[in-house]
């Protein structure tokens, strides 16, 4: 986790030393698959959910990504992922290939795309 908000931190700083907010650059198609599940971009877990809201508002907050727009995911809310965890989290999109090719990967390189239900 304290990668993640040192990663997180220094997007932040950058973001206000050039005047801009870090975006990813592409919205893509966001919404469920035919089974209700979407695919999600994990930008970062933690136990505890104000640590996981303040890393989102250093990501530059609510709505920023992709089409779907990032936010705070209770893990124990969605099918397929481990239960009690908070994750910031970009989507849901309707496929992996759409998820995948929203480019969070600059600002958290951690990042990765799973899918929950």
């Amino acid at each position: 986790m304290k990668r993640f908000l040192l990663a997180a931190a220094l997007v932040g700083f950058t973001a206000a030393m050039l005047g801009t907010t870090a975006q990813p650059v592409s919205a893509q198609t966001s919404g469920y698959d035919g089974d209700g599940c979407g695919w999600y971009i994990i930008l970062g877990c933690t136990k505890n959910r104000s640590d996981a809201k303040r890393a989102l508002m250093q990501l530059g907050g609510p709505m920023v990504g992709g089409g779907a727009g990032s936010r705070v995911l209770n893990t124990s809310d969605v099918g397929g992922f481990r239960n009690g965890f908070y994750c910031v989290a970009d989507g849901p999109y309707i496929s992996k290939d759409d998820a995948g090719s929203v480019a969070w990967i600059e600002a958290v390189p951690d990042a990765y795309v799973k899918r929950g239900c």
